[in-house]
């Protein structure tokens, strides 16, 4: 008799901790789950705003706009705008090429220029890129949307704010394309940034 319950005592037992330990492990796994999906729903939003971020970086420090990406010299006299602060300490109509070089490839992932083809009429100094007295614009971006296409690169829809040194401030439409470069600092390039009208040719 004693035998007896003392099996059943020890059966009761055995059935008691498999119980206390499948909950436990069930509980766990719960909390696991919640842990991945917390996880999984803020690095969504994070992810968009570190790119958000990153992208509005560049935006508003970019001077080629529409057809002058097609054109290196229009690219590099487009460019040192955003690098008057790197003029050369001897003569401030120069800029050092490396810091134009590192800019543009950053920027738009150019490499090679020939810069003796660049403003060829104009003075020229060994290892520098002289800049054509003129007016520019500023241009500041607030996004409108991020869509990333099939082949892994970005489309950016903006308003820009275009404040010319000759005409009023006004607000327009700017498309952006760009793609990832693992070696600019930006980690991306701009292919093409048209305004306006442009929009609709991309």
């Amino acid at each position: 008799m004693k035998k007896r319950i003392l099996a059943v005592v020890s059966l009761l037992l055995v059935v008691l901790i498999v119980s206390v330990a499948f909950v436990t492990d069930s509980q766990n796994n719960m909390v696991s789950a919640q842990n991945v999906n917390s996880a999984t729903e803020e690095s969504g939003p994070e992810f968009d705003e570190i790119l958000k971020a990153r992208f509005l970086n560049m935006l508003n420090h970019n001077f080629v706009y529409d057809d002058d990406i097609a054109s290196y010299e229009s690219v590099v006299n487009s460019s040192v705008i955003a690098l008057l602060n790197f003029r050369d300490g001897e003569d401030d109509s120069f800029i050092a090429q490396h810091i134009v070089d590192g800019y543009v490839f950053d920027m738009f992932g150019i490499e090679d220029i020939d810069y003796s083809a660049i403003n060829a009429d104009f003075p020229q100094k060994p290892g520098f890129v002289y800049i054509k007295p003129c007016g520019f614009a500023t241009f500041s971006h607030e996004i409108l949307s991020i869509t990333e296409n099939e082949d892994g690169s970005y489309t950016v829809k903006t308003t820009v704010t275009i404040d010319s040194h000759d005409s009023d401030v006004y607000t327009d439409v700017c498309e952006t394309l760009f793609v990832r470069n693992e070696k600019s600092s930006f980690g991306f390039n701009i292919v093409h940034s048209n305004i306006g009208e442009k929009t609709e040719e991309i």
